[in-house]
């Protein structure tokens, strides 16, 4: 609870609330934060408050085509050698969830 006796928004409010606010770098490192919960056992509430907050964070970011930067910009960092270990799984995971989302085409795009 809320000093003012309020309940505590969830972590899906939380992220509608910024959404717009947020440019969206800020954003996609929202997007890693909520996977990281999903696929970890740490919640803040539930599984399935993540979850929604994740969902939102992926189809504005997909919308606003971000995504697309996003997965090119993570190889290309991934293949350069120079990210930590954390930076690293964050963004294996990205792309994998990316390529199940996006499978690649019979054509290689």
């Amino acid at each position: 609870m809320i000093e003012t006796g309020e309940p505590e928004p969830t972590v899906y409010h939380r992220h509608l609330a910024q959404l717009l606010k947020r440019d969206a770098g800020e954003n996609f490192r929202a997007l890693l934060v909520q996977a990281r919960h999903i696929t970890g056992t740490s919640y803040e509430t539930t599984l399935y408050d993540h979850q929604q907050a994740f969902r939102l964070l992926w189809r504005h970011l997909e919308r606003s085509g971000y995504l697309h930067h996003a997965r090119r910009d993570a190889h290309a960092r991934l293949t350069s050698g120079h990210t930590a270990p954390d930076e690293r799984a964050d963004l294996e995971l990205f792309l994998t969830v990316y390529g199940q989302v996006h499978p690649p085409t019979a054509t290689g795009a």
